[in-house]
C-alpha cells in the first residue's frame, strides 16, 4: 500500500435534494471551514461525495454535519481503489473501530467512474472474511444486514481514490441556505418561531431576521435562539430587526402567547416590501380561527405567508431535534398539551391593543449589523 497515498479526509455527502449543488456545497462547505479556522488544503469531487483534506478532519466533521444540504458527513481513510489496499484498509479499520462482542456489517458504494476490475461484493466478501479472524479474540461477528450491526464499515469506491469510512454521522439535510434566491422575514420570538425559521432555511430560503422581545431576558433567550439558526449557516454578517413590545402588566402565559403572535403576524404586515412571511403557526396548537384570520390578514396585503410548521405533529419533535433543538423539545410538547385556549371573542376584544402595540414596535425597531463570533449574544444586549 502507497502510504503517502494513505490519510484521514473529511467526506460530504449532499442531501438527495442537493445532488446537482456540488460546486455550490464546495464553496459553502469551504467558507464555513475558514470561518471556524480549518484550512482545506485540497478539494475532491467525486459522483456521491465531495473529499475535503483540512488541518482537522474531526473538528471539520462535527461542523459540517450542522449544516442544511448536507446528507451525511465521513471521516475516512483515503487510499488507492486497488483492491488489496481497499480490503486491508477495511480490515485495518474494522480493527480500530469495534468493540468485544459488536456486529459489523461491511457495505461499498462504487462511482461508475471508478476504474477497476472487481465489484462491491468482492471488496465486502474478501474483508469480511479477513475481518472475522482478525476479530476473533473479541467474539465480534458479522451482521447479516445494517439493521443487526452495531457498527457499519462503508466504503466508498471513487474515480482514482476509495475512502474507508471511521465515522459516519447523519446530517440535517434538505436544502443549501439561499438555494431558492427568495428572501423570506423569519421573526424569533419563541422556540416555535425557531424552529419555523430552521425549517424554512431547510427549504432553501435566504432569512431576514426580526428578534421580537419583551424584556431583557427574553431578548437574551430569542437571541440564543437566533445563534442556533446562525451557527448552521456560513454567512458573516447578519442585519438583524430588534423589535419590543410592552405587554401589559397584568398578562397570564395564554394571554401572553396570544398577544404575541397576534403582535407578531400584524408586525410582517406593516412592514414595507412584498416579500414572503414566514409563521410559526400549527394546527396541533392554534386554533383553526386564528390560524384563518391570520392567513386571510397577511394575504389583504399581497404578501405570501410560508408555514412550515402548519401540518406537523408528532414529526415536530423528530424536526426540532434533527435541527439541533433536541434539548427544547419539552417545550414544545407543553405547548402542544396546553393549546392556545383562548376564543375568538376573547381575541377580538384585544385587537385595538395588539394593533397599538404593532405600530409602536414597528416605529421604534432598530435594525443592527451583527459579525459571526463568540461575542453575538453581547452585540445583540449592548446595541438596545
Amino acid at each position: 500500500m502507497d502510504k503517502d497515498h494513505l490519510k484521514n479526509v473529511l467526506l460530504v455527502f449532499p442531501s438527495s435534494l442537493q445532488v446537482n449543488w456540488k460546486t455550490k456545497m464546495k464553496s459553502v462547505v469551504s467558507k464555513k471551514l475558514q470561518l471556524s479556522n480549518i484550512k482545506v488544503n485540497k478539494i475532491t469531487f467525486e459522483e456521491a461525495c465531495i473529499a475535503f483534506e483540512v488541518t482537522d478532519v474531526v473538528e471539520a466533521a462535527a461542523i459540517i454535519g450542522r449544516m442544511f444540504g448536507i446528507g451525511k458527513v465521513a471521516v475516512a481513510k483515503c487510499v488507492s481503489n486497488r483492491f488489496t489496499d481497499v480490503v486491508t484498509t477495511v480490515v485495518k479499520t474494522g480493527k480500530q473501530i469495534m468493540l468485544p462482542g459488536e456486529k459489523f456489517f461491511i457495505r461499498v458504494e462504487k462511482s461508475s467512474k471508478a476504474k477497476i476490475s472487481y465489484i462491491g461484493k468482492d471488496i465486502e466478501l474478501a474483508s469480511s472474511g479477513s475481518l472475522v479472524a482478525e476479530l476473533s479474540t473479541i467474539a465480534a461477528k458479522p451482521a447479516k444486514n445494517e439493521y443487526e450491526a452495531s457498527k457499519i464499515i462503508l466504503s466508498y469506491i471513487g474515480k482514482h481514490s476509495a475512502y474507508v469510512c471511521i465515522q459516519i454521522d447523519t446530517a440535517l439535510g434538505g436544502m443549501l441556505p439561499g438555494s431558492q434566491k427568495d428572501k423570506v422575514m423569519c421573526g424569533i420570538h419563541n422556540l416555535l418561531s425557531c424552529l419555523s425559521c430552521m425549517m424554512a432555511i431547510k427549504c432553501g430560503f435566504i432569512p431576514d431576521f426580526l428578534i421580537m422581545y419583551t424584556n431583557e431576558d427574553d431578548l437574551k433567550e430569542n437571541s440564543k435562539l437566533f445563534g442556533r439558526i446562525m451557527s448552521k449557516m456560513s454567512i458573516r454578517k447578519y442585519e438583524i430587526r430588534l423589535v419590543h413590545i410592552d405587554l401589559p402588566v397584568k398578562c397570564n402565559d395564554n394571554l401572553k402567547l396570544m398577544l404575541q403572535e397576534g403582535v407578531y403576524a400584524r408586525i410582517l404586515t406593516l412592514l414595507p416590501g412584498k416579500r414572503g412571511l414566514v409563521m410559526p403557526l400549527n394546527a396541533a396548537i392554534h386554533p383553526l380561527w386564528f390560524v384563518e384570520s391570520t392567513m386571510r390578514k397577511i394575504a389583504s396585503t399581497g404578501k405570501m405567508l410560508w408555514m412550515p410548521l402548519m401540518l406537523l405533529t408528532d414529526s415536530m419533535f423528530y424536526d426540532a431535534k434533527n435541527v439541533g433543538l433536541e434539548d427544547k423539545i419539552m417545550s414544545i410538547n407543553n405547548l402542544i398539551t396546553k393549546k392556545m385556549a383562548f376564543k375568538k371573542n376573547e381575541y377580538e376584544r384585544y385587537e385595538r391593543t395588539i394593533d397599538t402595540l404593532s405600530k409602536a414596535a414597528v416605529k421604534n425597531m432598530k435594525t443592527i449589523s451583527l459579525k459571526v463570533g463568540p461575542n453575538y449574544l453581547h452585540d445583540i444586549i449592548d446595541s438596545i
